[in-house]
């Protein structure tokens, strides 16, 4: 069988950093091909490269065997190359149809857009995919949550009939029904003989779906593997270049006084009633489906969304939070979910954004900046997080989404938080990365820290929380601790 696409000896190299050295791989027709790396490996860069973002600096890119050079994204969309990427690239003002058929819109005889077959089409494609019944052709898409933009994304490939289709992180903010509906995708097309590329850092899904899968590790080639001839442990120890024990780092913590308590808080539509407590040297989990309320919850604790009513005591003292700002003086940080959108200011430097909520505290007289403690402060974080980056006056949003991660991380321990919420704080973090993030936590709640933690994954939910409470529908529905914590009764709880 000859492979359809092939990186041959591709180099990419960017001002300071060289990319990508040399790297050889072969893509085949009906298989998924799993590319592995920790943040800053080269997985996006290449990816880049055979989509006609990026030009490569040497080697080529053949495909059915013949070079190709794009120079465009568009040229490789028109040879029927698609990219489902980790940040959402779907246009908010338009609807799902509009978004799905975007660049091949039907027309009628008279030339004029067919809006009705648009829509019939495009709504036939979500019905195949099992989810017409949550998401409509005629959604607007900045009215979809983010799994349901996701989703939609998914349609839009699907509808191209693309060759080559390659999935950077597509399950990150899926609920496990959305995963089995992309997974039953991902089957159709690599049975009608397309080629996938799929990157993940969730090991297991790589063993559930994947052929066979190569590995990079600071932009070189390291290996390509059968994925039945190899295992987890094997695959980890070859993306870091040493084995990893347990990623979670589990450790026996002491819960401390009350650090932060949440009464009977109501928002309508979307969440009811929601009551919890987190301790000092303590990791509370919150799991839900996609849904449930959690992120809406906690953005509104920490000043983010305005509540109906209930209370919210910061070590037992009734506060009252009409913004952030509010939150971080009493020395709350708040790791958000969607880190482009809410989390980072990209086009700013790593330490713009590493200092930015602790300017007030470390002011000069006459409130004039500290531009010596802003340098100190970042090059700290830098090394204590091993945050990869060519120095800290680099613009973050050129940082791997990892990366970009730890800064976000860093900047809340600049601030001297006291309480943490987390929310997904490891979505889209390699391996070894996580391990390192898992730590930092446990250090946190070791010093007399709290941490309140929103995940979707459930090992990691079980693997680092000391408690969990589950949420469905906007209600908690329990509260799990010691054996109790299992993925049967966590599911119990989260479909109650």
């Amino acid at each position: 069988m000859k492979p359809t696409i092939q990186a041959v000896n591709i180099s990419k190299e960017f001002p300071g950093v060289k990319a990508l050295t040399d790297v050889s791989i072969d893509f085949y027709p009906g298989e998924v091909h799993a590319l592995l790396g920790e943040n800053g490996a080269g997985k996006s860069t290449l990816i880049k490269i055979l989509s006609g973002v990026y030009t490569p600096t040497s080697g080529k890119v053949l495909l059915d065997g013949e070079e190709i050079v794009f120079t465009s994204p568009y040229d490789a969309i028109n040879r029927k190359i698609a990219v489902i990427h980790q940040e959402l690239s779907i246009a908010p003002d338009l609807t799902v149809a509009e978004n799905i058929f975007l660049g091949s819109e039907p027309k009628k005889k008279n030339g004029l857009l067919d809006r009705a077959l648009m829509n019939r089409k495009s709504q036939e494609i979500l019905d195949n995919m099992g989810i017409g019944n949550y998401i409509k052709a005629t959604d607007v898409a900045r009215n979809l949550t983010a799994a349901q933009q996701q989703m939609a994304e998914i349609a839009k490939v699907i509808n191209r009939e693309a060759r080559v289709v390659i999935l950077d992180e597509p399950t990150s903010s899926l609920s496990e029904y959305e995963i089995e509906a992309l997974f039953n995708q991902i089957r159709k097309m690599r049975d009608a003989g397309v080629t996938l590329i799929y990157i993940s850092h969730r090991m297991a899904e790589i063993f559930t779906m994947c052929d066979r899968a190569t590995v990079l590790m600071d932009g070189t080639f390291v290996c390509t593997k059968m994925v039945q001839d190899t295992n987890e442990k094997e695959l980890v120890a070859s993306m870091v270049g040493r084995e990893i024990g347990d990623y979670y780092n589990r450790q026996v913590h002491t819960r401390g006084r009350e650090m932060l308590r949440v009464e009977g808080l109501c928002r309508d539509k979307e969440f009811e009633n929601v009551s919890f407590t987190a301790y000092a040297g303590e990791i509370l989990g919150v799991y839900g489906l996609i849904g449930a309320g959690r992120t809406e919850t906690m953005e509104t604790v920490f000043g983010a969304r305005e509540a109906r009513e209930g209370k919210v005591f910061v070590k037992g003292e009734e506060v009252h939070f009409s913004s952030p700002l509010d939150a971080i003086a009493k020395r709350i940080g708040m790791v958000t979910e969607d880190r482009r959108r809410t989390g980072l200011m990209l086009q700013k430097s790593v330490k713009d954004n590493a200092v930015l909520p602790s300017i007030p505290m470390h002011k000069r007289k006459f409130g004039f900046a500290n531009p010596a403690w802003e340098k100190e402060a970042t090059l700290d974080i830098k090394k204590k997080l091993m945050v990869k980056t060519p120095s800290i006056e680099t613009t973050i949003g050129s940082l791997s989404g990892g990366n970009q991660q730890k800064v976000i991380l860093g900047k809340w321990l600049l601030a001297d938080s006291e309480i943490l919420i987390l929310d997904e704080p490891t979505r889209g973090i390699d391996v070894n990365a996580k391990s390192e993030f898992y730590a930092l936590m446990n250090e946190f709640v070791a010093n007399g820290g709290a941490i309140v933690m929103i995940s979707s994954e459930m090992p990691e939910v079980i693997g680092i929380s000391d408690r969990i409470i589950v949420m469905h529908e906007g209600k908690v529905t329990g509260e799990l601790t010691g054996d109790a914590i299992n993925e049967h009764n966590i599911i119990m709880l989260a479909n109650t």
